[in-house]
Parts: structure tokens; sequence; C-alpha cells
């Protein structure tokens, strides 16, 4: 049995044997790890402009910029974008909220997460499908 329901922004299969996402993913993977990397880079040009200046704040600044954004780049390459997930692949799954927004976390065998953002519209029917396959 095999049901399909529509996000916000795509829409997810949930089949016996595999999830099928289609959703805009890669698009937010890639403008994370670009934006990372460029506030990572301007941290680093920061702490190097205080060598040469001496001014404490472009040292603070630089170091809280860099080091914040390193954190972030190096979350964001423990996560996936795949769109087809086979079951036996899954170890588990886990709505949760952050801000008032509810996603739905999959973790992965090799310790990747899948993330599918906004399913506050099918909340229930994903409940269900984890109590059947995981519960």
């Amino acid at each position: 049995m095999e049901q399909t329901f529509k996000l916000k922004n795509g829409e997810i299969l949930l089949g016996k044997d595999k999830v099928v996402i289609v959703d805009d993913a890669k698009k937010q993977y890639r403008t994370r790890l670009i934006s990372s990397g460029v506030w990572t880079f301007f941290g680093i040009l920061s702490v190097l402009r205080y060598q040469q200046t001496g001014d404490q704040f472009l040292l603070w600044s630089g170091l809280i910029i860099g080091i914040g954004h390193l954190v972030i780049l190096l979350l964001a390459l423990f996560r996936t974008t795949k769109s087809e997930i086979q079951l036996n692949e899954i170890l588990s799954m886990q709505i949760n909220q952050q801000f008032g927004n509810k996603y739905l976390d999959i973790k992965l065998s090799g310790n990747k997460i899948r993330r599918v953002n906004q399913i506050d519209s099918i909340e229930q029917e994903v409940k269900a499908y984890i109590a059947d396959k995981f519960g």
C-alpha cells in the first residue's frame, strides 16, 4: 500500500519497501554549503585583518562568525538529499518541531540524516506510517 502526500514544496510517497521524496532539498543543501563557506571565509579574513590592525572587534566578530558557520558547514555534511530511500536503509524516523515548524528526520545507515521540511498538514498520516513500519 503506497500513500502519496502533498507537501508545501513537493510530495512524499510512503510505500511498502521505500520512501520517495520530491522537494527542493538539493537547492537548500547547496545554498547552505555555499553560504556557510562564504561566511567562514569572511571570518578568517576578519581575524587576519585583526593581525594587521589590532582592532579587537575584528578578532571577536571574525571568530564568532567563522567558528559558528564552520560548525553549520560540518553539520551540513552529515545530511543527505537522497530522493529515494529503501526501508532497509532507514534506522529511524522521527517528527520534530523547531520554531513552530514540523519536520521529519529520517536517520539512515551511515549516520546520514534526510530531513523533510513543512509536514504540518500530513503529521498524523506520517505518525501512523512510522508506528506501522517501525513501532
